[in-house]
């Protein structure tokens, strides 16, 4: 059994389709998820990696080349790409590279092994053999092939080396083909060899034939079946356990030079050996195998390698049960693995024993696990801390990934021991993987102080590139933290932690939701523009009104990039795109129940550090409570006032609250003077004319003074009216008494 590359293809195919399949927002597994759930699951191992432990690290320079591209295909490249390096100029120095260009053309246009070498004539003698081998090989000729590329085998060495490789290649398939696998093993042997002794293996047919070898020994010990008709092989029961043995090495061989056709097909090896009827007894007795086995059942195996109607669960459990039977090895990195595997097949007690002298990272991983299985936390942490010493001692017995893992479970245990500052401590090398937990314990469980003392003491950040894609947890804690200053009011030293405005970048390109330090400073510009003076005049209020109005303005626009809780409730790490997903909505996370592994205190600093409001885009009621503010501080009747009660509203809505934007909407009614445009009133909004605001006062003092100038005038003429009347009366009186004297 050997993957072509088209199997490689499809199983790539398969993996995105499961991808594909996944819609929606894609979260990151967060170890806070489930704390149980985290630190009592199974360890899980790398197949790659463990199968890189299988042989010793190869000493020669024979590497995979496989691609996508059909054989045929790729072997004319590889002859173009000769001629025009003048890989054969040493044969045929007088030849122009157009010439031979042109005659391989013709050699591989025939159709029988006798046209392509006289129509190679003139190339160098083992590429005409070649030709002529494999035009013969593609018509069924075998016998004819075969004769050609024995003929190169038999050429001087100098003439040999350019097609030695190849064609001892294309003897072993011949063999393989007619069932005569003794003698394909010698050839695909010897292709190695004449790799190793420097002869041309542009296509990578030396790591290729050691999967070519394997395929025989599978075939011989009856794992699978002959792929070709002519091929008839004797199942040999008796030596099946060594056959699959050295399958199994040739085909780890293949992969530790870079192979994933081997990879693939050491996992469809150890797909194969756990089929029912397949007697393992014998098999695992071999060491390679066995170490197969664990590997492949305690690593995380795609689905698309079992049939649907497969029973995965019963041959995983009598694989493990099968596995287990068997002499357990020395203690080291393999009794470790069957540790490990104990504990995944439920097996407590054995996993109890493989594991009682561990002393290296794996094993005391799974001690671990099962003292804390017991209800012995202490000596689980015990063993915890000492896997991830023993790790930094010697790194090399676990993947990446598990060393990550290692690291995330030591930090959940220490946060359940109330060590908050050494969670997040070990949890930070490893926060883009696991940024999420480090979000929960930054934000939500450190005091700020903490969390500024933690920050204090990192690195420098990297400086801030334009529209950059690139993970930067530094830069992002500060943030982070820069942010959660702002919401407890400590603007000014929230200053230090906001990233600097990348040169030259305007307001465009700026993401309103990623707020730079100058983006604080304006912000703490307009806070302190609202502080009120010890005495004002009613006029001095709309300035003061307007510097709250453009706060209110400012929180509702970039209250997320200024003040956003980074996980829930605002999820600034996802650009508020979602509610939850990333961090901890609270200290249990996805479980109902309080977690047993909750720090002493944790829950009290989760309630103490919630944003207040603690609601969805928390700071869009922010910004409607200081357009309000903003509006008390405003003349009632002018348009200022309605208008920045509109706004008020309109932010109330933005944050969901329609009762409060209603009650807005009355007060402006009840104390505002009618504006034409208030039909929409908290859905379209005008500007506020905070000028005509500040001259209201003014306004209504100078009106109220012409009036009552106005109406003084108005009397002060009737009162001279009447005296006058009075004075004509007296006077007409006094006449008219004379006149009678």
């Amino acid at each position: 059994m050997s993957f072509n590359r088209l199997g490689v293809m499809v199983l790539a195919a398969a993996a995105c389709i499961g991808v594909a399949l996944a819609c929606g927002p894609n979260f990151p597994w967060q170890l806070l998820d489930s704390r149980e759930g985290t630190v009592n699951a199974p360890v899980e191992l790398n197949f790659a990696f463990e199968m890189s432990r299988l042989v010793d690290a190869p000493k020669d320079s024979l590497r995979a080349v496989e691609s996508d591209r059909p054989v045929d295909d790729e072997a004319l490249a590889v002859e173009r790409e000769e001629i025009q390096s003048g890989a054969w100029r040493g044969l045929m120095p007088a030849a122009s590279s157009d010439w031979l260009l042109a005659r391989l053309e013709m050699a591989r246009r025939a159709e029988s092994g006798e046209a392509a070498k006289a129509a190679a004539a003139g190339l160098p003698v083992a590429v005409a053999d070649y030709l002529a081998g494999a035009a013969d090989y593609h018509a069924d000729r075998l016998d004819a092939a075969m004769a050609f590329f024995q003929a190169i085998d038999r050429l001087p060495a100098d003439q040999r080396k350019v097609r030695a490789v190849t064609a001892a290649y294309m003897r072993g398939r011949i063999h393989q083909r007619l069932g005569q696998f003794a003698a394909a093993r010698a050839d695909f042997q010897a292709t190695r060899r004449y790799a190793e002794a420097g002869a041309p293996d542009p296509m990578g047919l030396a790591v290729a034939s050691l999967g070519e070898e394997a395929r025989l020994n599978l075939i011989e010990a009856g794992l699978i079946k002959s792929p070709w008709p002519s091929a008839e092989v004797a199942t040999d029961d008796a030596a099946a356990p060594r056959l699959i043995a050295n399958a199994v090495r040739l085909y780890a061989e293949q992969a530790s030079r870079g192979s994933k056709v081997g990879l693939l097909s050491l996992g469809e090896v150890a797909r194969l050996l756990m089929e029912p009827d397949v007697d393992l007894r014998r098999i695992l007795a071999e060491p390679i195998v066995r170490r197969l086995l664990v590997a492949y059942v305690a690593s995380k195996q795609p689905d698309y390698t079992w049939d649907d109607t497969t029973d995965l669960d019963s041959m995983v459990a009598a694989t493990i049960e099968a596995v287990l039977l068997q002499p357990a090895p020395l203690p080291g990195p393999d009794l470790d693995r069957l540790a490990a595997l104990a504990y995944q097949g439920g097996r407590y007690d054995l996993a109890e024993k493989l594991s009682e002298k561990a002393t290296q990272p794996l094993g005391l991983w799974v001690r671990a696990k099962l003292a804390l299985r017991r209800g012995d936390r202490g000596d689980a942490v015990k063993d915890w801390t000492a896997a991830l010493t023993a790790l930094a001692q010697d790194d090399r017995t676990l993947d990446d990934d598990a060393k990550t893992r290692l690291r995330g479970e030591v930090a959940v245990m220490r946060l359940s021991q109330g060590e908050y500052r050494d969670s997040l401590q070990l949890l930070f090398p490893v926060a883009e993987t696991y940024w999420g937990d480090v979000i929960y314990i930054a934000e939500r469980v450190l005091t700020v102080d903490e969390l500024k003392a933690f920050v204090d003491g990192l690195p420098p950040p990297s400086a801030p590139q334009a529209r950059s894609d690139q993970p930067d947890p530094v830069g992002n804690l500060r943030a982070l933290l820069a942010r959660r200053l702002v919401r407890v009011g400590r603007t000014s030293e929230a200053l230090a932690y906001f990233p600097p405005r990348v040169t030259g970048s305007t307001s465009d390109e700026r993401d309103q939701d990623r707020a730079d330090v100058e983006d604080a400073r304006d912000y703490l510009a307009a806070v302190e523009a609202t502080r009120p003076a010890w005495f004002e005049w009613p006029w001095q209020r709309v300035s003061r009104a307007e510097a709250l109005f453009k706060l209110a303005r400012m929180t509702r626009v970039q209250g997320m990039g200024l003040m956003g809780t980074e996980g829930p409730p605002d999820e600034t790490v996802m650009y508020g795109s979602f509610p939850s997903g990333i961090g901890q909505a609270s200290p249990s996370g996805e479980d109902t129940s309080p977690s047993p592994l909750l720090g002493p205190d944790e829950t009290s600093r989760f309630a103490a550090s919630a944003p207040k409001p603690d609601v969805r885009f928390h700071y869009r009621p922010i910004a409607a409570d200081r357009a309000l503010a903003a509006a008390d501080l405003l003349p009632q009747r002018s348009q200022a006032y309605a208008a920045t009660l509109c706004w008020a509203a309109r932010y109330a809505i933005a944050s969901s609250d329609q009762e409060k934007a209603t009650a807005i909407y009355k007060r402006y009614v009840a104390t505002g003077a009618y504006q034409a445009w208030a039909t929409n009133f908290g859905r379209k909004c005008v500007e506020p004319d905070f000028e005509a605001a500040k001259t209201f006062w003014e306004r209504r003092i100078t009106t109220w003074v012409t009036q009552m100038a106005g109406s003084a005038w108005r009397h002060a003429g009737l009162l001279a009216a009447l005296a006058i009347a009075c004075v004509a009366i007296v006077i007409l009186g006094r006449r008219g008494l004379l006149a009678r004297r």
